[in-house]
């Protein structure tokens, strides 16, 4: 089991309910969008439970639970709430696995600061690693989730979420950064072809929207690729054909290395 802790800083008796409530849907919305890319099920594979619950300052302490005996995403999941939201604080630039969604959830959480008795907010994986909060990261927030600019071009990465209510999107995290992209696309004519793709890595062109960071936060798409796994891959054999001299002797691996180096 992993657990996040998040206090609401305050004097007792003053942070209003609404307040604690707020802050609660907004942390499970987070990690539930977390969850869903890093475990690789489009449902999640946690559920949180209360493990501790204090009161002054309120303080709560959520436990993960995973639904599948083999694989346990929670660790994972907790680390990258906690760092996120510490990215947003201290660099202003979007956490991996966070998409435009789960940047309003945080801003949704964030803005308690200084209203209904709440004066600050902490958040940890560990009693002693605390990230204090403060109404900066909601600053940031506000900074990243604008379109500053548009270009022409192409995003590659794992296309995990599908969604067709209300304007038809989908979410695909960058190969590199595993930041999340949002994509948004006509149902009527791409919606076969995105389903096709679910859960594989693609390449995706369009107008591309980028923030002040020069992130790219949505893309507008005009085409959508699936690329092959490394397994569908054609060998070097069967590139060479039946050609016996194509690697002049050497074997496949001294080849490439060659090819590589040279």
């Amino acid at each position: 089991m992993a657990s996040v802790r998040l206090k609401i800083t305050g004097e007792r008796g003053m942070i209003s309910v609404r307040a604690f409530l707020t802050a609660l849907h907004s942390e499970l919305s987070i990690l539930a969008d977390l969850d869903a890319p890093i475990s690789g099920e489009a449902k999640g594979s946690l559920d949180w439970v209360v493990t501790d619950l204090q009161i002054g300052s309120l303080l709560v302490e959520v436990g993960s639970r995973s639904r599948y005996d083999d694989r346990n995403s929670g660790p994972e999941v907790a680390k990258r709430f906690v760092n996120g939201l510490g990215q947003l604080e201290t660099e202003g630039s979007t956490p991996p696995y966070f998409s435009d969604i789960t940047l309003r959830s945080a801003k949704k959480m964030l803005g308690l600061i200084g209203r209904n008795g709440a004066t600050g907010l902490e958040v940890s994986t560990h009693p002693d690693e605390i990230i204090t909060l403060s109404p900066r990261a909601a600053m940031n927030i506000d900074e990243l989730l604008p379109s500053r600019y548009t270009s022409l071009g192409s995003i590659e990465g794992k296309l995990e979420m599908i969604s067709i209510h209300g304007p038809s999107r989908f979410l695909v995290y960058h190969a590199r950064t595993h930041k999340a992209v949002n994509c948004k696309f006509d149902q009527a004519r791409w919606l076969d072809k995105v389903k096709d793709a679910l859960g594989h890595r693609v390449n995706v062109s369009g107008t591309v929207h980028y923030n002040s960071r020069g992130e790219p936060m949505r893309v507008d798409i005009t085409d959508i690729r699936r690329l092959r796994i490394e397994e569908e891959l054609p060998t070097v054999a069967e590139l060479a054909g039946s050609d016996p001299n194509f690697t002049g002797g050497l074997d496949t691996s001294e080849h490439l290395r060659g090819l590589r180096v040279g």
